[in-house]
């Protein structure tokens, strides 16, 4: 034990070693590294050298003072971080302090947040212009908004949460920019909001809450350093005669920058969700969501899906018969394949080749659109899916084939039905009048399914356009 404590002396202090110290010149080298990216003019960043670390003010004052002509007003409290050279091409960096936000836009806009605490810790690699690790905390958070908009009463949304962090880690990836991953917690969650009086209707309160919330998040081929290099351009080109008389540069940052990002993928999970409203409260146990996003990449993508389980509704919401036939537990999970967004980009950039990249025209956009769905449609799939009850369970799965010159969509599902007795059972203490007409729609889709021990299946058929069958049975036009 000894000799590995002995082993890590010089390990430790060859870490301590690789730390510069701060100095006027490297505090001025900073100074004109943020002025890159936030203009000469912003005065929002400011370096300073002290002793082994260089403090870092970020002050949004300036900016704000920039609206005043347009009525806005506010206060911000400045970040103040410590930055340590570690001399090879890394920086740690240091927060911990309170937050106080109040801004406000004449017939806009009232906002109101605080941070009771806030801190952070991470290491920045210069090279990738990413955090290769950080982590942060953060509690007493509270926000208050008011939005207006004409024509309708403002409505304000308040939101607590007790307490977060955030945890993420980088690295180089294999096909250029950065791969990360990044994890998010939080507990104690309030929102409470009232809907504006519309149409008649009285304003209504509600208030949301939940225990907790976690998330996860990734990211492939995130393109740090040609954004933060695109960022530059707009900030050295600050107006319209200067960006239009550099058009060639600007889609060579923006090339460069491409594909902006190669994937993004979250998933989270909420849990004891309550909704509060006038009727009742609404309870979930567990709320799960995920989404996942493409970048300009040949192969578009964008998926979204939620579950949620452990399903409770207001008690005077639902008669007592309807009971059994509320459902628990529910999934659905979509997502939108077939378009090919690098070449809708490529296609977009040539515009800048034109005398007046404003001045397209239909020929264009038809080219735009050409280039975006290669095969002049997107498919739309329904991944299995799944809803139950109290002895029942509906399941669900298919595919929808739509375009902009398509006459009618296209495609296929599956639904399959568990538990039919006593989805039936449901049905006949029903109110009489409610009864025979449920009884009957009920009926006529039993007579079109498909039995399988105790399973009744509907196959769904609309491959051909103007036509449509369930088990082959047809219901428009087709076979």
């Amino acid at each position: 034990m000894k000799k590995l404590a002995f082993a890590l002396v010089p390990l430790l202090l060859a870490s301590s070693a690789l730390a510069r110290p701060a100095t006027q010149q490297g505090a001025d080298r900073l100074n004109q590294v943020f002025q890159t990216y936030l203009g000469q003019g912003a005065q929002v960043v400011s370096v300073t050298a002290n002793g082994d670390v260089y403090d870092l003010t970020i002050d949004a004052q300036p900016l704000i003072a920039l609206g005043q002509d347009a009525g806005a007003l506010g206060s911000v409290t400045p970040l103040e971080l410590q930055l340590t050279d570690h001399g090879d091409g890394t920086w740690g960096v240091s927060l911990d302090q309170a937050i106080s936000i109040d801004l406000s836009m004449p017939k806009a806009l009232d906002l109101q947040e605080k941070i009771a605490s806030l801190s952070f810790n991470g290491t920045f690699d210069e090279k990738l212009m990413a955090f290769t690790q950080s982590n942060s905390a953060f509690s007493g958070l509270t926000l208050s908004e008011t939005i207006y908009a004409p024509d309708v009463p403002p409505q304000t949304i308040e939101m607590t949460i007790d307490a977060g962090t955030m945890q993420s880690t980088a690295r180089a990836a294999a096909a250029g920019g950065t791969d990360f991953d990044a994890t998010f917690t939080a507990t104690g969650l309030t929102e409470t909001m009232i809907t504006p009086a519309l149409d008649g209707q009285p304003a209504m309160p509600i208030t949301i809450k939940a225990q907790s919330l976690s998330q996860t998040m990734a990211g492939s081929q995130i393109m740090g350093a040609e954004i933060f290099q695109l960022i530059s351009w707009f900030t050295s080109h600050s107006d319209e005669a200067a960006m239009t008389a550099d058009k060639a540069g600007l889609k060579a940052a923006l090339t460069s920058a491409m594909p902006f990002f190669g994937a993004l993928q979250g998933t989270g999970t909420v849990s004891m969700l309550s909704v509060d409203t006038p009727m009742g409260a609404l309870g979930i146990e567990k709320l799960g969501f995920a989404i996942a996003l493409n970048g300009a990449v040949p192969e578009g993508k964008f998926a979204q899906g939620f579950a949620i389980s452990g399903l409770t509704l207001p008690a005077d919401l639902v008669p007592e018969w309807a009971a059994p036939l509320v459902p628990q537990s529910l999934t659905l999970d979509v997502q939108v394949t077939d378009f090919h967004p690098a070449a809708a980009m490529a296609v977009a950039l040539s515009a800048l080749d034109l005398p007046d990249a404003s001045a397209t025209g239909p020929e264009f956009d038809a080219k735009l659109l050409t280039a975006l769905l290669p095969k002049g449609t997107v498919t739309v799939g329904l991944n299995p899916g799944a809803l139950t009850g109290v002895g029942y369970q509906l399941t669900y799965e298919g595919a929808l084939v739509a375009g902009p010159d398509t006459e009618l969509p296209t495609g296929h599902a599956t639904i399959t039905l568990i538990g039919v007795d006593g989805l039936m059972a449901a049905l006949q203490a029903a109110p009489d009048d409610m009864k025979a007409q449920a009884m009957m729609g009920f009926g006529m889709a039993q007579g079109m399914a498909k039995v399988e021990g105790d399973k009744l299946i509907w196959e769904i058929d609309a491959a051909t356009p103007g036509a449509f069958s369930i088990n082959g049975m047809s219901l428009m036009g087709g076979n």
